[in-house]
């Protein structure tokens, strides 16, 4: 039987098309931290695909995307930006890590290495550990349906990590939509 050592639940929120739609968001929603943010869109030359870049950060996201060194600067076009608030545990870094690795690694088996912005955290945990993705709109509607070719129809529901100690490996899989049941 699977242990499992860690759990993240993420309640993502967007899309958004700009920083400044996050930085109005992340306003409203004080009481909130966001911890995770995955954009995706154009990078200068490219037509026939998108590219992604999963994040992380201490401070606003809003902050982060400012950065005059960061990824978003790479991309011509933005096509969506989706913030992410680990919402079942008070997140330490590890944690944060963890969970964005999970997430990059997902990203990368879907897409490719070459849609792939992200160049760092590439160690995985020596532990079993699961990522459950929540998506809301703006308003804070849970999305119920995915608008096919966006970031919550690509990237699964569920997304677990195994680690194989006997044979020193990692097994990545997921399960693509939870489906939800009223039980009143």
């Amino acid at each position: 039987m699977t242990r499992i050592d860690r759990i993240y639940s993420v309640r993502w929120f967007g899309p958004f098309e700009t920083p400044e739609d996050v930085k109005r968001f992340e306003y409203k929603h004080k009481s909130m931290s966001f911890q995770l943010y995955i954009l995706n869109g154009y990078k200068p030359y490219a037509k026939l695909y998108d590219s992604y870049y999963c994040g992380q950060t201490k401070r606003s996201v809003y902050q982060r995307l400012t950065d005059p060194n960061h990824h978003i600067n790479e991309f011509r076009d933005i096509s969506a930006i989706w913030i992410g608030s680990i919402s079942n545990v008070e997140p330490k870094a590890e944690d944060i890590n963890v969970a964005e690795k999970i997430l990059t690694a997902q990203l990368r088996a879907t897409f490719g290495e070459r849609q792939m912005l992200n160049r760092t955290n590439k160690s995985f945990p020596k532990y079993n550990a699961y990522v459950v993705n929540i998506w809301h709109n703006p308003k804070e509607n849970r999305l119920q349906r995915y608008q096919r070719g966006t970031i919550p129809a690509d990237l699964p529901d569920v997304i677990g990590h195994e680690y194989e100690k006997l044979i020193d490996a990692h097994l990545l899989f997921s399960a693509s939509k939870i489906k939800w049941v009223n039980v009143e």
